[in-house]
This record gives structure tokens, sequence and C-alpha cells, in this order.
């Protein structure tokens, strides 16, 4: 099934109203407001990236601790580009020694895995794994950040900059909502990311330093025991700052197949923060799901076909199913389709594929469009062929420049066949005034033997050439000079005879 992003906008007025009085209303048609006090708040459709609810998404923040999202995501992609393995053994030297070392804490000279320290970075806080780690993965956190940044350019945040890897306070490092969940749903695709961002409970392998130890994650929406746990997170961070708290989580609703992104940001105390991300969590599973609008293989309309066998028109039908997310309290019915048509106004022309693209279909509901659908032909149309070349040659009959080059044509064949005539009727006339003149020669030859007697037998080849030259010339015939010796030859051969 495929899904097609939705663009949901709010009332601006309602909602200027609601965050004055503390209560949001995302949309028109929810089924219920919820009540919120974070300025800032995006619930985003993680698969198709479906905005249900947006309120100042680029309100600049300073990220605190959910910087650390980021950097465990550029930790996990250098496992995947060779520049790290989860195996490997990390020694932590004096110089990543941090002084928030975590609660468990890590002591120089002890060696963990690669895969331990991204665990006690994201969920023991620990700033000395997150170096030692930053380190191996990068060669320096300066190096990490470099990447950081770099990431963020790729996922078109405009107004992000990060400056160190653990979210401690920097008045340079800032970026918005908007921002934060464009890097997150891109990052989710990492599946180690996902693995350790996921994590309720890690276990860290015995180490030359330390026993075994149990990890337990901070995130107050996954733990089972907290007042705002919503048992549909699948993972999140909280970070706090001078500027406001700021939560993002990830949830999934296998009923609903749904996945979220939450983001709440400025809320004024850390229960305000993890209550408003709760309150959204529940209030969008609970009143959003997944609605088809347009079924595959509907008949949408139908557009005319030329010259086609057997039938005038072709059936235009969605290329897929269309299915988007909806407030419950929407109908399907309430949709308007706007049908567009490519050659509406002259059809098209056979032969046609199955599956050829003929327009497209917008689809929305009170002035907003939510998804648009390509609309292709529903079966091929066979193309009438013996119509087609009539057709053609009637239409070549009336284009002006054809005839004119025809008739070019014409007249060029005309004289060129008129020069073939009147040359070879002149080669033939040549040839038959030269058989004359060599006959001519010929009865000459035979009379000026006869007179001569013996005399004229004795005549050399020479004298014989000279007498049929003189003899040609007082006939008055014209004879060119290139026959006179095939001709002579004749002559000796008359002359022995």
């Amino acid at each position: 099934m495929i899904r097609t992003k939705i663009i949901k906008k709010c009332l601006p007025v309602l909602c200027a109203l609601a965050l004055l009085c503390g209560i949001m209303v995302p949309c028109a048609g929810a089924a219920e407001a919820v009540e919120l006090v974070s300025p800032s708040v995006i619930v985003t459709e993680l698969t198709s990236g479906t905005t249900l609810l947006s309120s100042q998404p680029t309100r600049r923040l300073n990220p605190g601790s959910v910087v650390k999202v980021f950097s465990l995501y550029m930790m996990c992609s250098a496992c995947f580009e060779g520049d790290a393995s989860l195996r490997d053994r990390v020694t932590v030297t004096e110089s990543m020694l941090q002084t928030d070392s975590g609660i468990l804490g890590l002591k120089v000279d002890e060696v963990l895995k690669y895969e331990d320290l991204l665990y006690l970075m994201f969920m023991d806080y620990s700033e000395t794994a997150a170096y030692a780690a930053a380190v191996h993965a990068a060669g320096s956190a300066e190096a990490l950040v470099k990447r950081m940044n770099a990431f963020a350019d790729e996922c078109g945040c405009e107004n992000t900059v990060f400056t160190n890897i653990t979210g401690a306070y920097d008045e340079a490092q800032h970026t918005t909502g908007e921002d934060l969940v464009r890097m997150i749903r891109v990052a989710s695709q990492n599946s180690l990311f996902m693995k350790v961002f996921s994590a309720r409970t890690y276990t860290v392998d015995e180490t030359n330093k330390a026993i075994s130890r149990v990890l337990v994650t901070s995130n107050q929406l996954q733990r089972s025991g907290s007042s705002y746990f919503c048992p549909e997170c699948t993972g999140g961070r909280f970070g706090g700052i001078s500027d406001g708290y700021t939560t993002i989580s990830l949830s999934q609703s296998e009923e609903s197949d749904m996945s979220l992104i939450v983001l709440v940001s400025g809320a004024g105390t850390m229960d305000d923060s993890y209550s408003d991300a709760s309150k959204l969590i529940r209030w969008t599973f609970d009143g959003f799901s997944w609605r088809t609008i347009v079924e595959a293989g509907e008949n949408i309309t139908q557009v005319s076909v030329d010259l086609g066998r057997d039938t005038d028109h072709v059936v235009a039908v969605p290329a897929h199913e269309v299915s988007v997310m909806l407030d419950n309290d929407i109908l399907v019915e309430d949709f308007q389709r706007e049908i567009v048509i490519y050659a509406a106004d002259h059809g098209i022309t056979a032969p046609v594929d199955k599956g050829q693209l003929l327009g497209e279909m917008h689809l929305t509901y009170r002035g907003t469009e939510y998804a648009s659908v390509d609309l292709v032909a529903a079966k091929p149309v066979e193309l009438m062929r013996m119509e087609y070349l009539k057709r053609l040659i009637a239409n070549t009959a009336k284009n002006k420049s054809v005839i004119t080059l025809l008739t070019v044509l014409v007249i060029v064949l005309a004289a060129y066949l008129l020069y073939a005539l009147t040359y070879r009727a002149y080669r033939i006339g040549k040839k038959g005034r030269n058989a004359v003149i060599k006959k001519r020669l010929r009865d000459r030859r035979r009379l000026d033997g006869g007179d001569s007697g013996e005399d004229g037998m004795k005549a050399g080849p020479e004298q014989a050439q000279i007498i049929d030259i003189a003899d040609h010339a007082e006939t008055g015939t014209e004879t060119a000079a290139g026959e006179v010796p095939e001709n002579s030859e004749e002559g000796e051969n008359g002359h022995e005879d």
C-alpha cells in the first residue's frame, strides 16, 4: 500500500487563541482539543512524513542533551562506513575523561567495547563515553561535530548549528523543532541507531576496571513506573536548557499501523515537557488513522481514443491506492476530486498501452489538498492500421509542403527522362552514321582492289591506308579521326580478300 504525504494546515486565528488559553486546537474536525503548555509542538507520521500538528516549528531553541541523539547517529553510521566496529576495544585515556562521567563512572585505562560506549553515552549520559566513542569513530570530538553539521546540511536543515557532541550549553549551538524532526526521520532509518535509541535496558560487560553494570533508560515515556509512561513509545530523549525543556520521542502503534515523531520544546519544567509529549502521543493514536480515499483500479473517468480497434475510449484509473492519515471525524465521502486529463481537448490516438499516463487527480478537503495521484490507462487499445494508413494518405494529400515537394520531384524526373531519351537517340544516330561510313569504305576498297590487280595486291598497308583516306575525303562524308585506324585495319583485310 502506497501512502501519500498530507499537507495539513491549522487555522491561524484558532491556534493563536488556543495558545493564549493553554489549549491547542490543531485542525478543524479534531475529535477533541488537547491542552498543552509547550509553545513549540510538532507531530509527524514517521513513514510518510505527514505533519498532523505543527505550532511554531521554526522557533529557535538550544537543544541541550538532545544533541546526543545526533552524535549517537554519527557514531552508529561509523560502523556502516567501516570507521568502527561494535566489538572494537576502546581504552579510556585521561584526555577523554570528563567531569560528568555518568552515574556509573568510567576510569582512566578502562577498556570497553565500542558498543558499550554507545549505550553509556546515550542511556547513562556519560560524557566520557561520548568523547571516547567520538575519538575512536572520527579521530576527535571536533571531527565528529563536523560530521554532525554536514549531516544537518544534507537533511536540509537551514537553522541548525552543532558546536559539541554532548549538548553542553553554547550560545552558538542552536536548532529548531522543524530541523530536529527532519534529522530524526533520516536517523531512524539506521538500524543500529534505532536499537540504541529504543533500548529500555542494557547490560555493560565487565571490564578491567569494573564489574558488569545494568543501564535503564531515563526516558520517562518508556519507564513503566512513570506517570508519563506510554506503552507505544519506542524511544526518546529529554533535554533541558535555559530557554526551556525539549522532549523528542518515537512511538509506534501496531493496531493502527502508525509511527509518530512527537516533539515538544519550550516547556518551563521537565514535568510539563513529558506531560505534553505523553498527551500528544495518546491524542494522535486515538484521533487519527490511515484511511483509503482512492481504491486501486477504481474507474475515475473515460478518455476518448481515436483510431482505436473495437473501442473509442479507455478508462482512466489511479496508478495506485491512495491512503492518508486523517482525523477520524473526517468522512472520506467529503473529499473533492479535481481530475486533469492531459489530452482532454482532442483525446488520445491509438495505440494505448496499459498503464500509460493519461492525467492526474487532486484530492482536497475544505480547500486543502491532501494527496494527488497519477491516472493511467486501465487496459491497452490497439490501432486500426488500415484506417490509419488511409488517414495518413489523405492528410498528406492536403499538405501544401508535401504537394510542392512532389511537384518538384515530378519535374526533375521528367527532365531527366527527356535528357536520357535525347542522349540515347543521339548515340543511336551516331552509331548508324558510323556504320554507313564503314560500309562505303569497304565497298570502295573492294572496287579499288579489283581495278589494280596484282599491283593493288602488292600495295603495302601504309599505301592502302593513304588511299582509303583520300577516297573517303572525295565522298564528302565527315569521319572522326579516331575511326580511321579501325576502318584501315578492316580495309587491309578486305584488300587481302
